[in-house]
């Protein structure tokens, strides 16, 4: 019996086929790499690229991908264009991107597990002498990324001519033909963003992976889903995070190795962070009560988390939720509430993202306090007029300018319910029209300026153009000191419409300070009665992450024109804090180089993991750089035969370290394989391909020892195929005659 081998690389879940293979008696199989005219019998992507270069096969592909145990699994597909035409085969022809070239014959099935969603076929194309082959997709097309880039695959593009490039828009139909564009044109109308062909792709996927599934207020689950990435679109951050945030909701459908098919690595690292945190929210609501995990844990959890990204997309979720959270019970409702004020809230208040903070805050208080909501948000709506408040910053942008001020930023926000709310419970005053004209700062705007001295002259351009309270007027710079080092002028005006309005003035150092320093606002809010070093580093440095790296809107009022972030800082070169010191030279402010005033980059020698094993939960520090592998170990758990270590949902490499923010469980494999599929199907995925390859390696053996008796290796070279005999009596191995 004649067996066929050829040595190849590994093949993985997410590597592409890039050659041809057969399957022979034997079970193993046996690849070539045929060059074009030769006489080699192709099969797999191989065939299909080569006859394509041909003409002799219509456009059309599927993409397939390789387990651990050798499955193939069908990721996208598109149909058959007959164009019959040789003009189409000539654009066929000039294409080189074999990777859109997998064929397994003319199966429209999609995912082979049955477990999984499908992709069907994409409506036939027109045929006729209009109709003309469409080259492969370039740039971050999904298909043209799967190309792997091993050696034999480049030997393979060798062969090929260049790649036509392709100015097509993104068309989500291309991969996942059917499903509703109305949401995702919303969102492109709203957020250009949206047009980016891995948005498109993102949105496609989680069209599909939410076909007809409905949320308990009878919307689409896919509009919950973009509904979270419009929030985050908003916040102006990148592609990749909005990506993250339309398929947040796909870890329940979809299996990480099906997200990597699609989305890069970092848009798939996000996700799993996503559900990493929503899955400690599901931990604290059961276990807050007891106090086992508490507030200020999960809260250091999420500050300390390594992904900013993934916190903020997990923000954007709750707002959502909160948004549609009349349909739920009036119990979940009030859990959901309180988590919300105990924890996210704070969180997105360290971040420094008011907008999510403000909203947060306001949508859970209508839960918890519905009547002092709705009396408090009727009785402000004279006191907070946002067009008022934005005429009020244009009037004082002109003062500053006809007093010759160049300022740094100005910015305005209305005061948000829940903040009157408990300012006038910490003062004592009941809610009444009486205590709200007693609150002055309502509304309030702040001016930043470059130097002192410009302070006092930008508060006579206040001045000039709107009436002050002269009993409300207060000198943080020269008249009173702060303890903590805080420095501002405060004077509060009726602006236009006779609104109080508080207008702070101080300088781009004053108000470095007074955001990152010593007398930080999220400190002052908090009411902090203790120090806690690691907090306050760690809080100034996702603050300023959040800020300055990923440049965040915090949708505050500022004049006609201005830029939609915070640039109160920029003038002293706020975003090149991180750089090393020999390159700051000429680009940070020497005050910002000071001892007490750099950047506090918080040193890494542990990571805090919250642990949760049958004995309860807790936060645990391990060294930085303890493996998981380590961690089983210190725990004693190879004694306890049953149990599963996972980290994140998932069973960890066993030399993949540790992260701070990540979620350690320890518990009965029949626990965990019982659980929803979040947790379930990236464990039961494991065990089906061990089961597969254990079954694979067994049929092998028989095979083998069934040809030992009579083996051969059949070689391909340009030259043709030479048959070697590899018998055990052959003594070696000698090339066949007439094979």
């Amino acid at each position: 019996m004649a067996a066929t081998y050829l040595a190849t690389s590994p093949l993985t879940r997410s590597t592409p086929i890039p050659f041809s293979t057969k399957r022979v008696p034997s079970g193993r199989s046996s690849g070539a790499l045929p060059v074009p005219g030769s006489q080699a019998r192709l099969s797999g992507a191989g065939a299909v690229a080569l006859e394509g270069l041909e003409g002799s096969r219509d456009d059309w592909h599927q993409r397939h991908s390789l387990s651990t145990s050798g499955r193939r699994r069908s990721i996208a597909s598109g149909s058959p264009s007959n164009t019959g035409s040789a003009e189409a085969k000539n654009v066929v022809m000039a294409s080189s991107n074999v990777t859109v070239g997998f064929s397994v014959g003319s199966s429209g099935s999609a995912f082979s597990d049955a477990s999984s969603f499908s992709f069907p076929a994409r409506p036939a194309a027109p045929s006729g002498p209009a109709s003309v082959a469409r080259p492969p997709r370039t740039g971050v097309s999904l298909l043209s990324r799967a190309l792997s880039t091993g050696e034999k695959e480049q030997d393979l593009l060798a062969h090929l001519p260049p790649v036509l490039p392709s100015t097509d828009a993104a068309d989500p139909l291309m991969f996942f033909p059917g499903i509703p564009l109305e949401l995702l044109r919303e969102a492109q109308a709203e957020f250009p963003v949206f047009n980016n062909e891995l948005l498109v792709h993102a949105y496609g996927l989680a069209a599909r992976a939410h076909q007809n599934q409905q949320r308990k207020n009878g919307e689409s689950l896919l509009s919950h889903c973009v509904a979270v990435a419009k929030t985050v679109a908003g916040l102006g951050l990148d592609a990749e995070t909005v990506a993250a945030a339309l398929l947040h909701e796909c870890m329940d459908m979809v299996s990480r190795s099906q997200l990597e098919e699609f989305m890069p690595p970092t848009v798939v690292s996000v996700l799993q962070h996503v559900n990493t945190i929503s899955e400690m929210s599901r931990l604290y609501r059961q276990h807050s009560v007891t106090g086992s995990f508490s507030d200020e844990t999960f809260q250091r959890l999420l500050v300390g988390f390594e992904d900013v990204k993934a916190v903020i997309v997990k923000l954007a979720d709750r707002l959502a939720e909160l948004r549609t959270i009349s349909v739920l019970p009036a119990d979940r409702q009030a859990a959901l509430a309180r988590e919300t004020l105990e924890v996210y809230s704070v969180v997105a208040n360290r971040l420094g993202v008011w907008c999510l903070k403000a909203e947060l805050e306001d949508l859970a208080f209508s839960v918890l306090h519905p009547e002092e909501y709705n009396w408090l948000k009727e009785a402000v709506r004279t006191r907070q007029d946002p067009v008022a408040l934005e005429t009020t910053i244009n009037s004082i942008k002109g003062a500053l300018q006809a007093h010759g001020v160049a300022y740094e930023d100005i910015s305005g926000r209305p005061k948000n319910l829940y903040g009157i709310f408990t300012k006038l419970q910490k003062d004592g005053k009941p809610l009444t029209a009486e205590s709200l004209d007693s609150l002055y700062d309502l509304m309030a705007l702040r001016v930043v300026v470059a130097h002192k001295h410009e302070c006092y002259t930008a508060l006579r351009a206040v001045q000039s153009v709107y009436r002050a309270m002269p009993s409300r007027s207060k000198d943080f710079i020269k008249d009173i000191k702060k303890p903590n080092g805080y420095q501002s002028l405060h004077e509060t005006v009726y602006g236009e419409g006779h609104v109080p309005v508080e207008v702070q003035i101080r300088t781009h150092k004053m108000h470095y300070i007074a955001e990152y320093g010593f007398a930080a606002h999220w400190k002052y809010k908090e009411q902090m009665d203790s120090e806690d070093d690691w907090l306050e580093k760690e809080t100034q440095y996702k603050r300023w992450l959040t800020q300055y790296k990923l440049r965040v809107h915090d949708k505050k009022v500022r004049p006609q024109g201005s830029p939609p972030t915070d640039s109160s800082l920029k003038s002293l070169g706020v975003a090149y804090m991180d750089m090393p010191e020999e390159q700051q030279r000429g680009l940070l402010d020497p005050f910002l180089q000071h001892e007490r005033f750099k950047l506090q980059v918080p040193a890494k020698t542990e990571v805090s993991v919250l642990l949760q094993t049958c004995d309860g939960i807790e936060t645990k520090d391990f060294p930085l750089g303890t493996t998981a592998n380590q961690l089983w170990r210190d725990l004693g758990l190879g004694a306890q035969p049953g149990y599963a270590l996972t980290v994140n949902s998932r069973l960890p490499s066993g030399e993949a370290a540790l992260q701070s923010g990540d979620l350690v469980q320890v518990l009965p494999l029949s626990t965990i394989l019982s659980r929803s599929p979040p947790q379930s199907a990236p464990l039961a995925a494991v065990l089906e391909d061990w089961e597969e390859e254990q079954a694979h390696a067994a049929a092998e053996a028989t095979a083998a020892r069934a040809a030992a008796a009579n083996d051969y290796l059949e070689v391909y070279s340009r030259n043709g195929m030479t048959t070697w005999s590899m018998g055990p009596n052959a003594g070696a191995a000698v090339p066949v005659a007439g094979m």
